[in-house]
């Protein structure tokens, strides 16, 4: 073993290069929130002082050949992948800050937004790894951001366990938390879809609401009315019979 410092942390780094397992399995990472101008290399350069790279892939356009902001990059050892995933998580790549997780094959929980936390009314300079690091201690994270754009924070961000457990148990203890100055909000992550549909439903049972008011409005007004011109009718008989 040797010592190195990368992103000025010292990191323990295998010399040796391991022969890959007897089951041949692979350890991959995912690798996200990528600069456009990152490359292969540069992956490279970034990973492999942790351990022997099984291979790397960086995902481009198939037409334009433009970097799509991802890759996946596979080790050997779970131990570098873990080594990977720790140091590297949330470091800057090329001025932009990598969002590192264990590569799933069959991500239906990621997917369906099992498990997801939307947190928002950040600090402007609250960060992805800030954000993980405060939720970590209530379970496994698999995925965790905070949105930004051109460099600078909106605000919000989200945070995806492993359990909805986790999940509860992290919403239940943060929400409304007083962070550099301003409270917290924290709550189950709902698809856009989910809530464009809820929130037509929401305006159609509201119009509705509004349409059976008006419409008990207008029966009251007739009513109103009605027994007015009863009562102008009977004062009129009444006038002509005294006549």
């Amino acid at each position: 073993m040797v010592i190195q410092h990368m992103f000025g942390v010292p990191v323990k780094v295998t010399e040796s290069k391991p022969a890959p397992p007897a089951d041949n399995r692979i350890w991959s990472l995912y690798v996200g929130d990528l600069d456009p101008q990152v490359t292969e290399a540069d992956l490279m350069d970034a990973f492999r002082l942790i351990g022997r790279i099984a291979s790397l892939r960086l995902c481009r356009d198939s037409f334009t050949g433009e970097s799509l902001r991802y890759a996946y990059v596979n080790f050997f050892t779970s131990l570098h992948a873990s080594t990977a995933l720790t140091f590297l998580n949330h470091k800057d790549l090329k001025g932009q800050s990598m969002r590192i997780m264990w590569s799933q094959r069959y991500p239906l929980t990621r997917k369906t937004g099992i498990a997801n936390l939307f947190v928002k009314n950040l600090h402007p300079s609250f960060t992805s790894g800030q954000l993980q690091s405060m939720f970590s201690k209530f379970g496994r994270i698999l995925s965790c951001k905070v949105a930004s754009e051109n460099g600078n924070s909106k605000g919000f961000g989200f945070v995806q366990f492993d359990s909805k457990l986790s999940a509860m148990t992290a919403r239940n203890a943060l929400h409304g938390t007083l962070l550099k100055g301003k409270k917290i909000y924290v709550s189950k992550f709902v698809k856009k879809s989910v809530r464009t549909v809820a929130n037509e439903e929401t305006m159609k049972a509201s119009l509705q609401g509004q349409n059976k008011q008006l419409f008990i409005a207008r029966a009251q007004q007739e009513e109103i009315v009605n027994c007015h011109t009863e009562k102008l009718k009977a004062l009129g008989c009444q006038e002509k019979t005294t006549n």
